[in-house]
């Protein structure tokens, strides 16, 4: 069997501790208490009676000092019979100072670890001590899921301590690691950062004893994470059999949403890719990518006008028929042949032959022809374009107000309505 270590808080009352002691039977103790001449450092080995209640009061006639308590009281190790080898004392010198306790605990864990191998079991009990030196160790224990918390439960005779006749219990610590779970894959949905949730989520799942209900609730978020976290790379197919699987009212919408983009929905309008892209620009800003997220806006400012092209025209902007394009046309757009023979249109070219053809979509581009392209001039000098200029949070807003607003112009004058949606955030947790 592993060794078995307690880690005790120790304060003005060593009854509490000694009965800890004696409950849990350790291979080895950690007496965590206070240093200095008023410490409780000297209750665990000091010598006389470091242990007794050394309170009085003064007879009201004749001003004698009278015990509260039993002034007798030997230190804890010699009550427990505890050899030297058994026991080492943790002493911190400022006990109201929580950074100093938490950080001496910590290098008890890491010396338990060394000392006695990682499978040892810790059982970290907080009844004595100041508030911070026991805030302290709680806070360890419920950070450290191997970790069992425990608190002495007793009669209180005076609001001052745990006297006599205290039981040691373990407390149930998992409510509180759940919340502090739950805080971090908050965070990290915040930023729609699904990888990174789903595996503090994992750590959840796989390492602390969940009851049925709790254990079904965080494995859906997990599934849902990976959903998104598939749909936020593009890989929209994979996110629909994964949102089908979980299922649920509010995963519907998104599962609607997912059939279009991956081309089985039969409101599909074409646009979803460039709908998506959009969304997927702000979630790239929203964790400060701002190179990434105006690439993408210029990926679908692209594509709307090849969407256009292929629906409306059955042109291909990446290989042009001449035979669909009007006659008087033919002679510019054949000049664009590169060295295999077939003509590519970037961008700005493709929306000027949407111009060249009369389409409506192509009006709109000579409109704002001026502001568009001082946005994508802006945008080439990017460290993911032909620059070397990283892009920051304005830069990301200039364009996206220009980019954004002409794509929204283009699909309200097509009357095009996609059912595309931003991802959820930390409200993923409620689906």
């Amino acid at each position: 069997m592993p060794p078995r270590i307690l880690i005790v808080s120790v304060g003005g009352s060593c009854d509490p501790v000694v009965n800890a002691c004696r409950e849990y039977r350790p291979d080895f103790v950690y007496f965590f208490c206070s240093g200095g001449p008023k410490g409780s450092s000297v209750t665990v080995d000091g010598q006389g009676d470091p242990c007794g209640d050394q309170r009085t009061i003064s007879c009201p006639e004749c001003g004698a000092k009278v015990p509260l308590g039993n002034p007798r009281g030997e230190a804890i190790v010699r009550r427990l019979n505890l050899a030297r080898d058994a026991y080492d004392k943790v002493e911190v010198d400022d006990p109201d100072d929580l950074a100093v306790c938490y950080r001496e605990l910590v290098k008890v864990e890491n010396e338990i670890r060394q000392r006695f191998g990682p499978d040892a079991e810790v059982v970290a009990n907080y009844t004595g001590g100041t508030k911070t030196m026991s805030v302290a160790l709680a806070l360890l224990a419920v950070l450290r899921e191997r970790w069992d918390l425990s608190v002495n439960k007793g009669p209180r005779l005076d609001l001052i301590k745990v006297r006599g006749g205290d039981i040691p219990v373990l407390a149930d610590k998992l409510e509180v690691v759940v919340e502090v779970y739950r805080a971090q894959v908050a965070g990290f949905l915040r930023r729609y950062a699904y990888d990174a949730a789903d595996e503090i989520l994992g750590q959840v799942t796989t390492k602390q004893r969940l009851t049925g209900e709790l254990r079904e609730h965080f494995l859906r978020a997990r599934r849902l994470c990976r959903a998104f976290h598939a749909w936020d790379v593009f890989s929209h197919r994979e996110a629909l059999e994964l949102l089908r699987g979980v299922g649920g009212e509010k995963v519907a919408p998104f599962i609607e949403a997912a059939l279009d983009l991956a081309g089985e929905g039969r409101r599909a309008t074409g646009y979803e890719a460039v709908a998506d892209l959009l969304l997927n620009a702000d979630r790239r800003a929203a964790q400060g990518r701002y190179d990434d997220a105006v690439a993408r806006l210029y990926r679908a400012l692209e594509m709307a006008a090849q969407v256009r092209l292929e629906q409306q025209w059955h042109i291909a902007s990446g290989n042009v028929d001449l035979e669909k394009i009007p006659a008087a046309l033919r002679e510019r757009y054949r000049q664009l042949r590169d060295s295999d023979g077939r003509i590519r249109l970037g961008l700005t070219r493709s929306y000027e032959l949407l111009a060249d053809l009369g389409d409506p979509v192509g009006q709109l581009w000579r409109k704002q022809r001026a502001r568009l392209l001082a946005a994508l001039e802006a945008r080439n000098g990017s460290i993911l374009a032909h620059g070397t200029t990283p892009l920051g949070p304005s830069d990301y807003t200039r364009n996206a107000s220009v980019f954004k607003g002409f794509i929204e112009d283009v699909l309200r004058t097509l009357n095009v309505r996609t059912r595309c949606r931003q991802l959820p955030q930390e409200e993923l947790l409620a689906m």
